[in-house]
């Protein structure tokens, strides 16, 4: 038989992941669990990025240490409850066979069976119908052919089984969650572990190949369809998404939990081990969870989204945003009425990191800097923040990074079926661009890279000129 090796273990992982990115404006048009906020695709999209530039971006003989630095690259770029979710299980699966250079079916079986677990711990309150019946799906169906008398040791035929297994559970999701039959349509999160285990498989079939020539290129801007429009509201009283990373030494799952329940905090999602740890939940009270947090560990990667905010823009078609941060001091109310993204400023009081005005209101910024021994600094958000909160809401940013992504380094994404400028964890060129700079890009990639430059002008064109209106 022939084993799983890391060569075709990474190079399948790279075509699930984006198989992923690729669905990301589908996964998003059809998220309506935990809440319809519409990210589910921008977060599976990032937290496969961060992967896919980081132990993905290596060659690797060692299949353990493979997936030991895919756990903790999906960890550290986790976003979102089902980012999260996904991360855990790899991060579970890389537990399991560490130290295995090479899988059988029977390790590999055994490695899902323990991510499936662990990613069903990671929450308070595991629900079915989602990403966890998919993953549990999976894992059973790979348990059960690995585990029969003439069963083969190769894992192929044992991953075809499960990937139908996974599928028919998929379908399944609306008949266990009332919310999801209402709005007619699967899980988001479980649809993008469906998307996941396909582009894996695609590979299986059709080699090296497959990663690199899949699809088309992605649509320009405005083409896009539609999101769907649901009615399921957003509790106002947590209306933001909040996450961090909490470092340190032997922390300690369910303390945490249990003070982030007492701050009153929910969907709550724990995912990784003692040393590190991925904080997602939704809560009334940023800085509330990330003092909860600091508590027990040291914080870093904060990260709240207005969820209310994030549902009303979801239903717009806007080929232009405007987005600033927050020493622009912009009111509340022209915010909301413009759908103008405000990205936090950093502050940083006595070693400690807040979010300007989310995690940090006014009156509590004077309060601990009386308090505090040294003058508070301040800095600008990182530039991948801006751009991901710009081009969530634009499909003219997305279209413009994609030409300025590929004018820096064609020979790496102009072959991709996505460029993985899409996630905001892509370390490219368009993660530093201003608009005009990468209005510049946009048009000396089309001079430079296409092979039908006529076209290639002309979407550049099309794609800009909403921009420069």
């Amino acid at each position: 038989y022939r084993p799983l090796t890391a060569p075709a273990l990474r190079l399948a992982l790279i075509a699930g992941a984006r198989r992923v990115i690729a669905a990301r404006d589908g996964l998003n048009r059809i998220n309506v669990f935990p809440v319809a906020d519409g990210d589910t695709g921008n977060n599976l999209a990032s937290t496969l990025g961060s992967v896919l530039n980081g132990a993905l971006s290596q060659p690797s003989q060692h299949a353990g240490d493979l997936l030991s630095r895919v756990g903790n690259d999906a960890i550290d770029g986790a976003r979102g409850n089902s980012g999260a979710i996904l991360a855990q299980f790899l991060y579970g699966v890389a537990e399991r066979v560490r130290t295995l250079p090479e899988l059988d079916s029977s390790s590999l079986a055994a490695a899902v069976r323990q991510g499936a677990q662990s990613a069903r711990q990671a929450l308070a309150q595991p629900v079915e119908g989602t990403i966890l019946s998919v993953i549990s799906a999976f894992a059973d169906e790979l348990e059960a052919a690995a585990g029969e008398v003439d069963a083969p040791a190769d894992t192929r035929s044992g991953f075809a089984r499960a990937l139908d297994r996974a599928r028919r559970a998929l379908a399944d999701t609306p008949r266990q969650l009332a919310l999801l039959q209402k709005a007619g349509v699967v899980d988001a999160g479980a649809q993008g572990f469906v998307d996941l285990l396909e582009g894996i498989a695609e590979f299986v079939e059709g080699g090296p190949r497959a990663v690199r020539m899949r699809g088309s290129a992605p649509p320009a801007a405005n083409d896009a369809t539609d999101p769907l429009g649901h009615d399921h509201d957003i509790d106002p009283a947590r209306r933001w998404c909040t996450e961090c990373l909490l470092l340190g030494e032997g922390l300690d799952r369910e303390r945490l939990r249990t003070a982030l329940e007492a701050v009153g905090a929910d969907s709550i999602v724990i995912a990784g081990g003692a040393s590190r740890l991925r904080v997602h939940a939704h809560t009334g009270s940023p800085q509330a969870l990330f003092d909860a947090c600091a508590a027990q560990g040291q914080v870093e990667g904060m990260k709240a989204d207005d969820m209310v905010r994030q549902q009303t823009t979801a239903g717009l078609a806007q080929s232009l945003v405007i987005v600033t941060d927050s020493a622009a001091d912009l009111p509340e109310d022209i915010a909301e009425r413009y759908a103008i993204g405000v990205v936090p400023a950093r502050v940083d009081l006595d070693g400690r990191d807040y979010l300007d005005k989310v995690g940090l209101s006014t009156a509590e910024f004077y309060r601990r800097m009386a308090a505090s021994r040294q003058l508070p600094r301040t800095s600008q958000p990182p530039p991948g923040i801006s751009v991901g909160s710009s081009s969530s809401r634009s499909r003219t940013m997305r279209a413009c990074c994609t030409w300025a992504c590929r004018a820096r380094c064609p020979a790496r994404c102009s072959r991709a079926s996505t460029p993985r400028h899409a996630t905001p964890g892509h370390a490219c060129a368009c993660s530093t661009l201003s608009m005009p700079r990468a209005g510049r890009r946009c048009w000396s990639g089309a001079r430079r890279n296409s092979p039908h430059r006529g076209r290639a002008r002309a979407r550049w064109w099309r794609n800009w000129s909403a921009c420069a209106r």
